[in-house]
């Protein structure tokens, strides 16, 4: 138990990611649009230590809650990714649109004070664009589409964001790497 312990302690992760942050702020919309996220694919050598790193190309997700169940669907009609030096990321350029996405069920659940537990249906719409992103780069993501309410009627949707990069590069012990999870 000793060895294990001493081994465990010896461990350690060494940290090589990069994220993407937005670099404005958006301004508000007059109609809904979707949430942008950029998955950097990170990875985890083992849990008891090893390389934890992001891994291109990168994916985009965008989703919509629909808490009233007014939407049925998203349609993306561009999806355009610029990095800095004006170059378009040719795996977004090549993407076939538009591209339509139903929404789901989707329940989440809360636990409140005495036990209770409370459920919250909603629906969601999402879409993924994997490896989009082939660059450790700032750039600017272009995106439009169109929502389909229930009742046939079409809203609109454009987002235009700037987005900058940052690195992570640190080794940490095991016990850190534990406690942060």
């Amino acid at each position: 138990m000793l060895a294990t312990a001493l081994l465990i302690s010896s461990c350690s992760f060494h940290y090589d990611m990069v994220s993407f942050n937005g670099a404005d702020k958006l301004p508000a919309a007059k109609t809904p649009v979707p949430k942008i996220e950029i998955d950097t694919n990170t990875s985890v050598g083992t849990l008891l230590g090893g390389s934890v790193k992001s891994k291109k190309p990168y994916d985009i997700w965008a989703y919509y809650m629909d808490d009233k169940f007014t939407f049925a669907s998203a349609e993306f009609s561009a999806l355009k990714v610029t990095y800095a030096d004006g170059t378009q990321d040719p795996v977004a350029a090549a993407l076939k649109l538009p591209m339509r996405f139903e929404g789901t069920a989707h329940e989440s659940y809360n636990s409140m004070d005495g036990g209770v537990v409370v459920v919250n249906k909603s629906r969601i719409i999402k879409a993924e664009f994997p490896r989009t992103i082939g660059r450790d780069e700032p750039f600017t993501l272009e995106i439009e589409g169109k929502f389909t309410k229930e009742n046939g009627a079409i809203i609109p949707f454009r987002i235009k964001q700037k987005y900058e990069i940052s690195r992570e590069k640190r080794t940490e012990s095991w016990v850190d790497f534990v406690s942060s999870c």
